[in-house]
């Protein structure tokens, strides 16, 4: 799911209440800012380890990933994260 519109009509806020929705009925779930979690593949890698990086994460049923719009992220970054 994908959610666009302008800053300020309420995407966060729907991102959570499904997130905690999505929790109470029993889902894993993990909400992160793009620009943190691209951080953490970015320095993974460089640490070669990566793959256990992806596997920390890769655990929950829902990956609640919010602001990917509003953050410049390296094309390097962007790349690690869609390679996920």
């Amino acid at each position: 799911m994908c959610l666009i519109g302008d800053s300020g009509t309420g995407k966060s806020h729907l991102l959570i209440a499904l997130g905690t929705e999505a929790a109470t009925a029993g889902f894993k779930v993990e909400h992160i800012l793009a620009a943190k979690l691209v951080n953490e593949l970015v320095e993974a890698a460089d640490e070669k380890v990566l793959t256990k990086t992806i596997a920390r994460h890769g655990y929950v049923d829902l990956l609640a990933n919010d602001e990917l719009r509003h953050r410049e992220l390296a094309r390097r970054g962007v790349e690690l994260l869609f390679k996920a």
